[in-house]
């Protein structure tokens, strides 16, 4: 039996430790079918060790950053060396290898591309990259003759953007796993015996961070943000802003799996403020947790949780939430959120959809 090459370009590396990316690339490795070999790129200075293959795929590591402007050599080099070495489909997490594309018109067929959200209006990014983000995801689709969109709201802007159709196929979040409160947990965490309300996100006015935090400062249970407090001065004079607030937990990032999941699993109510999408990782992962969800309005969230969870665009209409909801009604969602994500947010049937696109599309060719 003849096999197709798949290679995945723009992901940081396997084993996963960075981002929706990398999980996806560890989700089509795990379920990887018997008729494809796959090759994944991954970025060396962000890893010590230098594996050749992982759960039966091949690592192919590049010595070039992933993040910030470097990222675009990152996957410049990786959509040239699959070229160059007979891959049938080329899988682009993201848009970086926008600029790449056009230089290989030949090759069109092979590109699946998805770009996750819109990331260029992600108010994170000054006028000058929001445009260069935006010229990226441009050139990226048009020189994609495959599009994969993880949300219907993806679908509409492709559809409304640049008048493409495009293949819909989820994000997992079968990862995350329900844990127990432990003693241990409980006496470095002495929240986890009471109700709290729990975010985790990067630290950017994007994900409505502020709004999270004025809608908590004074409410019935307090709000666990756990984020990147560290990385940018935004982020530090945030913190300082809000620290007064005894009701305002800010914990920085949390890379304990179990015991990230022992907080998130054992919270009140999860709030997901990110504005910008796609479907978000954390959003889906919190879905299979089986709690009670809340949501920034913008559509992608509501198409992500077919809405179905709690809505909020505002600090007051958030505050009112929290303060008027009855704990029925939390349940009653929690448990909806719980079916919603065994129906539609499983990898095992995310990575069949994958590889039956790319399937049947490379037999076209």
């Amino acid at each position: 039996m003849e096999k197709k090459k798949l290679a995945i370009v723009g992901a940081h590396g396997l084993p996963a430790k960075y981002g929706g990316y990398c999980t996806l690339a560890e989700y089509l490795a795990e379920y990887k079918p018997e008729d494809f070999d796959v090759t994944v790129y991954c970025c060396k200075p962000e890893y010590k060790e230098y594996a050749d293959s992982y759960k039966g795929v091949h690592l192919e590591w590049i010595d070039k950053p992933a993040r910030g402007l470097q990222a675009f050599r990152y996957h410049a080099y990786g959509i040239k060396h699959a070229i160059e070495h007979g891959a049938d489909c080329i899988l682009l997490c993201g848009p970086n290898g926008g600029f790449s594309l056009p230089w290989y018109p030949k090759h069109r067929d092979k590109f699946y591309m998805n770009v996750g959200g819109v990331e260029w209006k992600r108010n994170k990014y000054n006028f000058i990259l929001r445009n260069v983000m935006r010229l990226l995801m441009k050139m990226g689709v048009k020189s994609s003759a495959h599009l994969i969109a993880d949300n219907i709201g993806m679908q509409e802007y492709y559809k409304e953007e640049y008048g493409r159709k495009s293949t819909m196929i989820a994000y997992g979040g079968d990862q995350a796993k329900k844990v127990a409160v432990t003693e241990e947990g409980l006496k470095k965490y002495p929240f986890l015996d009471k109700p709290f309300a729990v975010t985790i996100a990067r630290i950017q006015s994007d994900n409505n961070t502020e709004m999270l935090l004025e809608a908590f400062k004074d409410a019935k249970m307090p709000l666990v943000y756990i984020g990147n407090w560290n990385v940018t001065s935004w982020a530090k004079e945030t913190r300082e802003k809000y620290s007064k607030y005894p009701n305002l937990i800010m914990l920085d990032a949390i890379f304990d799996i179990p015991l990230l999941n022992q907080i998130r699993s054992n919270c009140a109510l999860y709030v997901h403020g990110h504005s910008a999408g796609g479907t978000n990782p954390s959003l889906v992962e919190a879905m299979h947790l089986g709690v009670p969800l809340a949501c920034y309005d913008n559509g992608f969230n509501n198409n992500a949780t077919y809405n179905k969870a709690f809505y909020f665009k505002s600090t007051k209409q958030l505050a009112d939430m929290v303060a008027n909801t009855s704990e029925e009604e939390m349940q009653q969602v929690a448990c909806t959120m719980k079916q919603l994500a065994v129906d539609y947010y499983r990898w095992e049937t995310i990575a069949e959809q994958y590889y039956a696109n790319f399937r049947n599309d490379a037999n076209k060719q």
